[in-house]
């Protein structure tokens, strides 16, 4: 596949077709593999693994194996991977180039430990280049894009003009001036780009972006293909000592080793790596069809579907606990509807065996309830934030060219145990109602209640 591995000039294919109206959804998938790229650097990794996966929130409501978290950031990436990969497959037939055209089977070979992955250097100076390449075409794009929806609505205004029988002498210069623009921006985005110079574009990153997640994931996703990497090679990666192909430059600062604590709830689901490995050093990997918002284990707030509920919830007790004085009885029958029955049930019963235990001196009982819900807030916020941002950016690649997704699945709710979660949320509620109690007399409710 010398097409797709060569970091030359990708101009040299000789497809006499261009993409036209389908430059908007190349756009969107070369926006999707910038993004991956960026997110799989050095200090990305070692973000992800000193950040959220060692987060209090995460840890406790997730997972504290570090190992599965990782698989499951993993998994996530080679979703997103798979649908760019998607794209390109489609492109990719109606491309002339023999090599490109057949793209598809070249990644599942790749895949299948069958093509060697080792020649896609991730951090070659071609690779970059490809990687600035791409971004200029995305932005390029999402300028036509946008000067498209500009002309249409000025074309849709002078239609209206005309009409109206109104002069429409102010609108000849701009509506002029914006055809230009389209002109200008065809020329120079993926308008007028062949279907080959695309295709070879993001096919090289495909390759390189699916090597490293191998490099650095593999440790802990046993079924990933696993490879060999010259010594020559290995001076200029750095990774970290659980893989063991590679040598280190940082170390002090890459010198982390992955958890081997178990799981606060549940343990990860790889197998064992298998001794067989083929001749060229892969693993044949196990493929998964389940996508990972679906795989959610039974027990988890994604299982029972109220990831996005309780995130709500958790963002409105977040507001109310800063915004104390002045909360309304609407808001609080609003955080009480959100709730499911068992957890209107356990918030009413845990009032009221507290409420008794009250003595005159409730104004220091109220202050201890801020500074326990400041350090629950504080870890369980977070996490709704990250739940509702993960569904806004997935939903905004719909609409945008160069969406880029800064959340990934585990720092959500969605794999967090359905029991600690409710119990959390239950306990804010609690410490809510003592604050309210103390600081809103006037409009308190006539058992003393916040939500009884």
């Amino acid at each position: 596949m010398a097409s797709l591995i060569a970091g030359g000039d990708a101009s040299s294919f000789s497809s006499k077709s261009t993409l036209q109206f389908l430059a908007f959804e190349a756009a969107k998938t070369m926006s999707r593999l910038v993004a991956l790229y960026n997110s799989l650097s050095d200090d990305e990794f070692f973000k992800l693994r000193q950040g959220p996966v060692k987060s209090c929130g995460v840890a406790f409501l997730n997972s504290a194996d570090e190992s599965y978290l990782l698989e499951l950031a993993c998994k996530e990436k080679l979703e997103d991977l798979g649908q760019a990969v998607a794209v390109v497959s489609r492109l990719s037939k109606k491309c002339i180039d023999e090599e490109l055209n057949r793209f598809e089977i070249a990644y599942q070979k790749v895949t299948q430990g069958v093509m060697e992955i080792g020649n896609f250097n991730f951090s070659s100076r071609n690779v970059g280049k490809n990687i600035k390449k791409m971004e200029k075409y995305v932005n390029t794009t999402s300028a036509l894009y946008e000067s498209l929806v500009a002309l249409n609505e000025l074309e849709a205004s002078e239609k209206k003009m005309q009409k109206w029988k109104i002069s429409k002498d102010y609108f000849n210069q701009n509506i002029t001036f914006q055809r230009k623009q389209v002109v200008h921006f065809k020329k120079v985005s993926l308008w007028s780009q062949r279907f080959d110079t695309t295709v070879g574009l993001m096919a090289r990153i495909v390759f390189a972006v699916y090597s490293r997640i191998c490099t650095i994931f593999g440790p802990f996703v046993p079924s990933l293909p696993c490879f060999y990497i010259p010594r020559r090679k290995a001076l200029n990666m750095k990774v970290y000592p659980e893989a063991n192909y590679c040598l280190l430059v940082d170390k002090d600062k890459y010198m982390k080793q992955a958890s081997k604590s178990g799981p606060l709830m549940k343990a990860s689901k790889t197998k064992p790596r298998s001794a067989e490995v083929n001749a060229l050093g892969f693993q044949i990997p196990v493929i998964r069809n389940k996508r990972l918002i679906q795989s959610a284990p039974a027990g988890t707030v994604g299982a029972a579907g109220l990831a996005f509920r309780y995130a709500n919830l958790i963002i409105m007790a977040e507001s109310c606990f800063h915004t104390a004085t002045s909360i309304g009885e609407e808001v609080r029958e609003n955080m009480f509807e959100m709730l499911p029955i068992s957890l209107k049930r356990a918030l009413r019963r845990k009032l009221k065996g507290k409420w008794g235990e009250e003595s005159d001196g409730g104004q220091g009982l109220a202050q201890g309830w801020k500074e326990a819900l400041e350090e629950i807030i504080g870890w369980l916020a977070p996490m709704a934030h990250d739940t509702l941002r993960w569904l806004q950016e997935r939903d905004s690649e719909q609409q945008k060219l160069n969406a880029k997704p800064t959340v990934l699945l585990l720092q959500t709710l969605h794999f967090s145990d359905l029991e600690k979660t409710e119990a959390a949320i239950v306990e804010v509620l609690v410490g809510l109602s003592y604050i309210y109690m103390h600081e809103n007399r006037r409009e308190r409710l006539a058992d003393g209640c916040f939500w009884l």
